[in-house]
């Protein structure tokens, strides 16, 4: 079992080009390995094409990345992401978690398709589609993009907004409970993402959380994210402490400085997650604790 050390930098909730980021994998390690982070975690949403890359390439500089994607899912009429780490997704165990991410991909692709259709014959032309998809199967996402690049929208939210208006709502997800199970059966872990992230259907709440585990075996939050406060941090902690949950720890960087660089947080702080997913982290409890989600 590899030892990580308290003070080693994690960061486990990063995106790439495979999804909507912008990070190249070559990029995106070299950055992490020039500034001392020890393993991380690539999360691509709905997909996990970069992750066999990433590990590879990482190796050659000393980097450690835990295959992870976050998963659009349903649960109780909303949308949550959930980060699921651990899973080779070669592996012939991982049939079942590879046919729901495959499932994804040609529901994101019609969706995307319909919509597209449906702007062009409302007279949106999207001339830069190509460009911005530069070959990736297409999304959503490239849409969006798309439409701000034609100057029809100012921001993801403005461009979505005006494909709702059209009937294109291009939402896609699965049930969170397929999703757990899936994953659980071949070994990964499963992490509510950003729980303190008010995306218009409100906060992860105690009374909602408390629902949510009696319906579907979660194994986490992720306490630490760039725009929790301490406050909402510590909450979390504590709900994990309680209900005997693990904690994780992310950036969610998409791209250099797009919201933000990858975080460098402390292992320590997710020593828990970290020996599950099969490292050793000799520490004691008490410095498991952080009162915010900044390495100083």
């Amino acid at each position: 079992m590899p030892t990580i050390q308290p003070e080693y930098a994690v960061d486990f909730h990063l995106h790439t080009l495979a999804s909507d980021g912008g990070w190249t994998v070559e990029a995106l390690i070299e950055h992490l390995a020039e500034r001392s982070f020890r393993i991380a975690a690539v999360c691509d949403h709905d997909t996990m094409a970069s992750v066999p890359h990433a590990v590879e390439f990482a190796q050659r500089l000393g980097l450690t990345i835990v295959p992870g994607v976050e998963v659009t899912t349903r649960w109780d009429g909303r949308q949550w992401h959930v980060l699921v780490y651990g899973i080779d997704p070669v592996s012939s165990s991982a049939r079942a978690f590879r046919a729901i991410l495959d499932e994804l991909a040609d529901r994101l692709w019609a969706a995307s398709v319909d919509a597209v259709i449906t702007l062009e014959r409302k007279g949106y032309r999207l001339r830069s589609l190509r460009e911005v998809a530069a070959g990736r199967p297409l999304r959503p996402y490239h849409v969006l993009v798309t439409l701000i690049r034609e100057g029809y929208a100012t921001n993801l939210a403005t461009a979505h907004e005006l494909t709702k208006r059209l009937g294109e709502p291009m939402q896609v997800d699965v049930p969170l409970e397929r999703v757990v199970a899936a994953a659980h059966a071949t070994g990964g872990v499963c992490i509510l993402a950003h729980p303190g992230r008010d995306d218009g259907v409100g906060v992860l709440d105690e009374e909602t959380l408390g629902r949510l585990l009696a319906a579907v075996p979660i194994d986490g939050l992720e306490v630490y994210y760039r725009s929790h406060s301490a406050e909402q941090s510590a909450r979390f902690r504590s709900w994990c402490e309680r209900f005997g949950l693990l904690a994780s720890a992310g950036s969610d960087s998409h791209a250099p400085g797009v919201p933000v660089d990858p975080i460098p947080y402390r292992a320590a702080w997710v020593a828990g997650l970290l020996e599950r997913l099969g490292f050793d982290v000799p520490i004691p409890l008490e410095q498991t604790r952080a009162s915010n989600g900044k390495y100083d």
